[in-house]
């Protein structure tokens, strides 16, 4: 079961997309980029039951990074983060906090589980994969649960275009093979992005992210 939380980043208008994943029958559950409003994370966890286990990082910026001390703090527990984000984690690389008037969080790595691509992490009766994503970030990860068809692709896919590529850490030849990763293993989907619409069919923004990809980088990323 997925839940999504539509976070109102610094209440400036910014919607960052933060999820409660979690099995219903042990109400395990994982949270997935924990924007900002950890009361308001927090209420909802309370008002479901729920046991958190993890929390998930997509990538590191912190629009989705906000409430995350608060969180690993609530509830004593760890965050996985593809291994690649590290740089972002500990301050070696930019979180983008300075666009928000915010600064720059260097986390304790004791607390984060730097995960490899293709690792599985049990959450209940769910199996989560980390796929590993770079484009966005040097360390962007998706997450696909197989019992549920659902993947959560951050900011790397969203219903109607791809991740910006002009950071600190992006590229966009890392963004164009991840995409091509992404539309070459998965068929019938649906994609829960770090912003905007979710629960979308992947198939359903193959057109559009390759119209988007030509026109701006005169590449063409191939058939679907």
């Amino acid at each position: 079961m997925i839940e999504q939380l539509k976070i109102d980043v610094l209440d400036i208008n910014h919607i960052t997309n933060c999820y409660l994943l979690f099995d219903e029958d042990t109400k395990e559950a994982v949270i997935i980029d924990p924007a900002d409003k950890a009361n308001l994370i927090e209420e909802r966890i309370a008002y479901l039951g729920l046991k958190p286990k993890y929390v998930l990082l997509t990538h590191a910026h912190i629009d989705h990074t906000i409430a995350l001390s608060e969180i690993m703090n609530k509830y004593d527990i760890k965050t996985i983060a593809g291994k690649l984000e590290e740089g972002i984690l500990v301050g070696n690389n930019d979180d983008c906090s300075n666009r928000y008037g915010l600064e720059q969080v260097n986390y304790n790595m004791e607390d984060f589980i730097l995960a490899q691509d293709g690792q599985v992490f049990n959450v209940g009766n769910l199996s989560i994969e980390v796929i590993f994503t770079p484009g966005h970030t040097k360390g962007s990860v998706c997450y696909f649960v197989n019992k549920d068809n659902l993947l959560i692709t951050g900011d790397t896919l969203f219903y109607n275009c791809f991740g910006r590529c002009d950071l600190d850490t992006s590229d966009i030849g890392n963004m164009i093979r991840s995409l091509k990763k992404l539309y070459r293993r998965f068929k019938n989907v649906n994609i829960y992005p770090g912003h905007g619409k979710i629960n979308i069919p992947i198939d359903n923004t193959y057109d559009d992210v390759r119209v988007l990809m030509y026109n701006n980088y005169k590449i063409d990323i191939g058939g679907y």
